[in-house]
């Protein structure tokens, strides 16, 4: 891959971003953040274009609970703080998780519908709008393949067609493997997606 040496030396790799990814993951996985916090935090991570403006989504000032100087200015302490009590996740914190589930499992029912009505009514940046625009994406290649299929078997001889009906496995077990990763919060990445990174909604900068 060639280097682009007028890229500013300051900005965000791909590396950059899923570790900052990462590491929100892992503090709205422990009861760090709210459901709130880390969609706003991810949508700053996602959109970030230089290392400042990642460390500031990423290292800014979070709310914890307790008082006095070991909780920092304001009872805010910064994100690497490993001292004070954890939050607790509030009832509604999975609200997103399950709504970015849902947009991959809608394709059983709706086809690319499901994916599209959960990505216009979900909020700029939030990571169900994210994931419903993969599901979408996923979709849409998945049904372009599908055709592929179809149009071998005609050519094939022999009653059958085996080779859509494989894809069709192909299919349900990666959209289910989608909605999983989506319930658990984590960036599940579609193999057939790596291999065909067709993205008509943008799923966020990578």
């Amino acid at each position: 891959m060639t280097q682009d040496f007028f890229a500013p030396v300051d900005s965000v790799s791909k590396q950059d971003r899923d570790g900052a990814e990462r590491r929100l993951r892992e503090a709205y996985g422990l009861g760090r953040m709210d459901a709130a916090e880390f969609e706003a935090r991810m949508s700053r991570v996602i959109t970030a274009e230089r290392l400042e403006e990642l460390a500031a989504a990423v290292d800014g000032p979070l709310p914890i609970t307790g008082s006095g100087p070991s909780y920092g200015y304001r009872g805010y302490a910064p994100f690497g703080a490993v001292s004070g009590e954890v939050l607790p996740v509030r009832p509604s914190a999975d609200r997103s998780n399950v709504t970015a589930a849902v947009a991959h499992l809608s394709a059983f029912v709706f086809w690319l519908f499901g994916p599209l009505v959960v990505w216009a009514i979900s909020p700029a940046g939030s990571y169900a709008k994210r994931e419903a625009a993969k599901a979408f994406n996923w979709q849409l290649v998945a049904s372009a393949v599908g055709l592929a299929a179809s149009a071998v078997g005609w050519i094939l001889p022999g009653d059958g067609n085996p080779v859509a009906r494989i894809w069709m496995i192909v299919w349900v077990i990666l959209t289910i493997l989608g909605a999983v990763g989506a319930a658990r919060g984590k960036d599940w990445r579609n193999p057939v997606r790596a291999l065909v990174p067709w993205e008509v909604l943008s799923e966020g900068k990578r």
